[in-house]
């Protein structure tokens, strides 16, 4: 078998880990427009909000605190399991702060599918798009024997949603959340991603931090013409795809205006029209 190799064009090794590209853009550039976002569900009539760079690093900061008061240690997997939207993105930076490893659940994954990935990577707390996606949780770690930390979903459900979780984490500081972001290194697990189209049990690829690190900033260093700051993107894939995560990294990493859609037949934000 012939191996193929090209030379690197950037160093990952001056980077902690993935977060540090997050926080890299928040120092050089905290009011810029990182994010539109849905206001509402209405994929028609809602309006779209901005977020800048600063508002979620803040955003991030104080979900990463509810996950750390809710019991999550450094090093434990929680699992996400929802449609493409800004939560999602807010989850899985937020868990890293954390000190976690993130395990994306496709949207679309069968009850049987959730309980053997919710086993396999022995996950401690879930955050769910919806109600319905809560429950497949609560019946998959049922079914795996697992004592989880707890279930919190994006949508608004009273006592268990992501504003819930923000009000558990009001009393964990700013440097307990520093300390936990500073944990991992290059070398530790940052996510755990279950093939889709394998025969049997989902298979989990272990990622790195260093080789989201490596990928957005050779990626950026080789699109220089595509990745700017003036540019933005759409994302409609899967964020339980590692592609679409690269891809955002990217774009935080480098200042490209961020809209996600679940369905890419709903109408764009006024940026990309």
């Amino acid at each position: 078998m012939k191996e193929f190799s090209t030379p690197q064009l950037a160093d990952a090794s001056g980077h902690r880990n993935a977060t540090g590209l997050l926080m890299d853009r928040y120092r050089t550039s905290p009011e810029h427009i990182a994010f539109e976002v849905r206001a509402g569900h209405d994929a028609i009539t809602d309006p779209w909000r901005q977020v800048t760079t600063g508002q979620f690093v803040d955003e991030v900061r104080a979900l990463a605190k509810g996950f750390i008061a809710a019991g999550l240690q450094p090093g434990e997997a929680l699992a996400i399991m929802s449609p493409t939207r800004y939560e999602w993105a807010l989850a899985d930076m937020a868990a890293w702060f954390a000190g976690a490893v993130v395990v994306p659940i496709y949207e679309t994954s069968a009850a049987p599918q959730v309980t053997a990935i919710l086993a396999d990577a022995e996950v401690r707390l879930a955050i769910a798009g919806t109600a319905e996606h809560a429950l497949l949780l609560e019946q998959g770690f049922a079914q795996a024997g697992i004592r989880a930390l707890g279930i919190w979903t994006m949508d608004a459900r009273p006592g268990a949603d992501l504003a819930d979780l923000v009000l558990r984490g009001a009393g964990v500081s700013d440097n307990d959340v520093e300390e936990r972001r500073l944990l991992a290194d290059l070398d530790a697990v940052a996510t755990i991603v279950y093939t889709s189209g394998t025969t049997a049990a989902p298979k989990g690829a272990l990622i790195t931090h260093g080789n989201f690190v490596g990928q957005v900033l050779n990626v950026a260093a080789a699109y220089t013409g595509v990745v700017r700051e003036d540019g933005n993107t759409i994302i409609f894939l899967p964020m339980a795809h590692v592609l679409a995560r690269g891809l955002q990294l990217i774009c935080l990493a480098n200042g490209m205006r961020i809209a996600h859609l679940s369905d890419p037949g709903t109408s764009c934000p006024p940026s990309a029209s």
